[in-house]
């Protein structure tokens, strides 16, 4: 058996470490049980200490548990997962093909290998284990793995299809974009490009993964607390969303995340004054947060509080001038109030940022054709009443 290193934890949260304690203990007794127990202890302390990334306690844990227990897939890919995260890419794709060897269909193993295989610098095998995976249901992560192989081939155009395949069956992998980019700029499709480019994000690609989700429910920290429940957000599920958001604000009352992610589920559930209460937390937490003054500002807005949602507005743009959604919803709320102009001048300033943007040049294009039937200076005929100027527009919606 190999030793498990005693790793410390400063800072942890004290349920965190109650439960690393208790890992350690089993590790302590495990030499003392039956093999059949003794891999059973070692691989849940593994699983604790890959819970929260102690990839140096996990690893012999894992690989003590598969010498014990050689035909529990568990511990063979949990094994390859810690082993991933110490860099150790030969014995990481060691452990996913043993755990292949266990198990057929397993995806989750066949889209993890593919990774190593990538960092390993052997595209063949790459496009093996991801071929392979193209026949789960949940293809999304093996098209996109299958577009990294083409592209570090030299194949733009491939990869470019299977880039499209991701994004089509995961929109929301904002990630995606900028490899599509990196395809279509080869192909020459220059316009295509930059729009991809202009929208690369964070948002990564998921994968069915069952033994890390069960993996995943025993984080007793705020912060897994906190993923889960913007997690829940992102799949609609608001109601979890709120609950757990407000389970981690009495643990943490400071962390804005928390109050912008309660604010959303709030609105989404209908709650716009418990919504609009959280945004005015975010605010007091953050002043300097440029998303909890648009959030506000735009409810604000939508609730006929315009004059101060503008304000708000305006500072979200003062801290970040580039903020597209800002200036649209700052546009849209000067025109509820019957200021053309000045929504003009924001829809100008925006389609400097983005000509592309088709709401902005509508909006602007309204704005023109409304200016142009109001009175001349002079006439005794009045303008119309805000309520009514704009009353059709509405905010962009922002997450």
């Amino acid at each position: 058996m190999q030793p498990v290193p005693r790793l410390g934890v400063p800072g942890m949260e004290p349920a965190v470490r109650q439960q690393i304690e208790a890992a350690y203990g089993s590790v302590a007794t495990a030499p003392t049980l039956p093999a059949a127990e003794a891999a059973a202890a070692f691989g849940e302390a593994g699983k604790t200490f890959l819970l929260y990334s102690l990839s140096e306690a996990a690893l012999p844990c894992f690989e003590n548990a598969t010498a014990l227990a050689p035909k529990d897939v568990r511990w063979a890919y949990f094994a390859g997962i810690a082993a991933r995260l110490r860099g150790e890419l030969d014995r990481a794709g060691d452990h996913f093909r043993q755990a292949l060897a266990l198990q057929s269909p397993f995806p989750a193993a066949l889209v993890r290998l593919g990774e190593v295989e990538i960092l390993r610098d052997d595209l063949e095998s790459a496009k093996r284990a991801y071929t392979a995976a193209l026949a789960s249901p949940d293809a999304a992560a093996a098209h996109f793995g299958l577009g990294r192989v083409a592209l570090l081939r030299g194949d733009a155009r491939l990869a470019a299809e299977h880039f499209e395949a991701t994004l089509a069956a995961q929109p929301a992998a904002s990630i995606v974009h900028s490899q599509l980019a990196i395809a279509y700029r080869r192909l020459g499709q220059v316009d295509k490009a930059a729009a991809q480019a202009a929208a690369r994000g964070e948002g990564v690609v998921r994968f069915a993964d069952t033994l890390m989700s069960q993996l995943e429910g025993a984080n007793a920290s705020n912060a897994n607390r906190i993923t889960l429940a913007l997690r829940a957000l992102q799949e609609g599920r608001f109601a979890a969303a709120a609950e757990a958001l407000r389970q981690a604000a009495a643990v943490d009352p400071r962390d804005v995340r928390i109050w912008l992610g309660l604010g959303h589920a709030q609105e989404s559930l209908g709650d716009a004054a418990g919504a609009e209460g959280s945004f005015r937390r975010a605010v007091e937490i953050e002043p300097q947060n440029a998303r909890a003054r648009l959030k506000l500002g735009t409810l604000l807005a939508q609730r006929g509080a315009r004059v101060e949602g503008i304000e708000q507005l305006r500072t979200a743009l003062r801290l970040r001038p580039d903020y597209k959604d800002a200036r649209y919803n700052l546009a849209t709320a000067l025109a509820q109030e019957g200021r053309l102009a000045e929504a003009e001048a924001e829809c100008d300033a925006l389609l400097q940022l983005a000509p592309e943007d088709r709401e902005a040049r509508a909006l602007r294009d309204q704005l023109r054709e409304d200016l142009g039937k109001q009175p001349t200076p002079g006439k005794e005929t009045p303008p119309p009443p805000p309520s009514s100027s704009g009353s059709s527009r509405s905010s962009r919606v922002v997450r």
